[in-house]
């Protein structure tokens, strides 16, 4: 396959991508299950499918998802909860590295220790595309969302790790506790550090472009040139991007002005909607690949599922006895001391169950040196087992949803309409001060604007409880509302600074006074 034909390939799995978005949607099944089955299909009928290089896949389509996750990330939520997260990224991780690799070697005791420790920990790390993509499209409550979105941003380095060491042990590569434990913080901190000085170079760029399309693509570039440096100087690529994200997630209200915000929004989302649906119809052209590898030994298909299916099940069981015992027990415990508000079960449940492995497992698998022992029997079964996860899990967590009768927590933070009578009540106090010193012509003007206003807050409070101008004139008038609104931006921000409404509606109400600047600014052109 040529570059032409490769380049028309992707274009009509995009297309096909589209329309299997489209008939998840209407036969309401995780747009994620759909794809990755669609993927397989096209892998086992189609005759030239091109293979897949687990690099490329991680340098280039990883970055921008895991970018655009981080970046709106609820910073507050994921620090309240950073305790539960680094249960999991640490303890969850290594429990199901260790459960998946006994119940293997008890299934099949002639393949190697160091054999079924590597599919531990390939399988162990729980995927960040995969959790956004079925969790997006549930209403959960804002800690349970926090914990699974942050645990899957971060796990990489303990995931990494572990798959490291146990592929050492079964090349006889000498590794002792020291190297490891230096290895483990050499990821860790060299990533956040290369994400760190990456995020604070883009919030200093981003003020200084005036071009809001050279702002966006600079985006775009940090998202794979922090993955690209940390993985150059030996740190985790993906814990650079999502410390990139955070950095500039936590700042973006001062850092992008409207016009590039507003565009950037679009522009991210419909890349982020074709990475999100390649990646995972990528993951189903695999099984192409896959299946070219082991067709010279029917007998790995069988001894496949011989590994497969016990890697699953303790896949599955490890993570949920880890959640009860390591987070939902313990919070019940301090919250008889301390009154904290503890893990509920059906938290706990959702959870331990929302546990979908995915593209870096399989990347993982892949990359696994040709001379590994059991290597095509390691890669079969990491593929059986994502797609499990992603069809058993990812279809059945709605239904679970439901059944729980899980629903966001109550609002402890202002409501919509609350926070937008506050704005535009600052607004119009500001505009009171402003009256005091206009002149007589203004007044009027002036008036029509407090009445505006009035009618804005009287009709959040309500929901909430129950001639020709002259060109200058019209022109002072503008510039007066223009600064209304920077009034209102900067009161949500104090109010979302102290706690008071949350990132949500922070970004809601954010995004109405973006194109209301807009539409100032345009209109105050020559």
């Amino acid at each position: 396959m040529n570059n032409v034909e490769l380049f028309h390939y992707l274009l009509l799995l995009i297309c096909g991508a589209g329309a299997l978005t489209w008939l998840a949607e209407r036969v309401s099944i995780p747009p994620a299950v759909v794809l990755l089955l669609g993927g397989c299909v096209i892998a086992v009928a189609g005759k030239r499918v091109p293979d897949m290089d687990p690099d490329l896949l991680l340098a280039a389509v990883l970055p921008p998802l895991l970018m655009s996750s981080s970046f709106y990330t609820a910073w507050k939520e994921f620090r309240q909860e950073l305790a539960t997260i680094t249960s999991l990224v640490l303890g969850a991780v290594t429990f199901t590295t260790v459960a998946v690799a006994f119940a293997v070697r008890a299934f099949n005791p002639d393949l190697p220790w160091a054999a079924c420790f590597t599919l531990g920990a390939i399988v162990s790390p729980p995927d960040a595309v995969a959790a956004k993509a079925i969790l997006q499209r549930h209403p959960l409550p804002g800690r349970l969302v926090a914990v699974l979105e942050g645990e899957s941003l971060v796990n990489d380095a303990s995931g990494l790790l572990l798959y490291q060491m146990a592929v050492s042990a079964a090349l006889a590569a000498t590794i002792t506790v020291a190297s490891a434990t230096g290895l483990f913080f050499a990821l860790t901190l060299i990533g956040v550090a290369v994400g760190l000085a990456c995020g604070q170079a883009m919030c200093w760029v981003l003020p200084r472009l005036r071009d809001p399309m050279l702002g966006i693509v600079v985006t775009f570039v940090m998202a794979w040139a922090s993955y690209g440096i940390a993985e150059a100087v030996h740190g985790s690529g993906v814990l650079s991007v999502v410390t990139c994200g955070l950095v500039l997630g936590v700042r973006q209200h001062r850092v992008f002005d409207a016009d590039m915000r507003i565009k950037a929004k679009a522009t991210w989302e419909a890349i982020v909607f074709v990475l999100d649906a390649l990646v995972f119809i990528l993951i189903g052209l695999a099984l192409h690949g896959i299946l070219a590898g082991v067709h010279h030994e029917g007998a790995v298909l069988a001894a496949g599922l011989r590994v497969a299916l016990p890697a699953t099940a303790a896949a599955i069981v490890a993570r949920l006895v880890w959640v009860f015992a390591a987070v939902w027990l313990p919070s019940r415990l301090r919250a008889r001391r301390a009154g904290a508000q503890p893990w509920s079960f059906a938290e706990a449940v959702v959870l331990g169950w929302a546990g979908m492995r995915g593209v870096v497992s399989l990347a993982a698998a892949i990359a696994l040196p040709g001379n590994f022992p059991g290597r095509d029997l390691i890669v079969f079964s990491t593929f059986l087992l994502i797609i499990a996860t992603l069809v058993v899990q990812g279809a059945s967590l709605a239904p679970l949803i439901r059944l729980l009768k899980l629903r966001a927590a109550a609002r402890q933070t202002m409501s919509e309409h609350e926070a937008r009578a506050q704005t535009f009540g600052a607004s119009l106090a500001a505009l009171e001060q402003i009256g005091k010193r206009a002149s007589g012509l203004e007044r009027a003007t002036l008036e029509r604007l407090r009445a505006e206003y009035r009618i804005r807050v009287s009709a959040n409070q309500d929901a909430h409880t129950s001639g020709v101008e002259r060109v200058e004139d019209r022109a002072r008038f503008l510039r007066v509302e223009l600064e209304l609104v920077g009034v209102s931006r900067a009161t949500l921000l104090d109010l979302h600074r102290v706690g008071k409404v949350d990132d949500g509606v922070l970004h809601r109400i954010e995004s109405e006074l973006d194109l209301e600047e807009l539409r100032l600014q345009r209109l105050l052109e020559p």
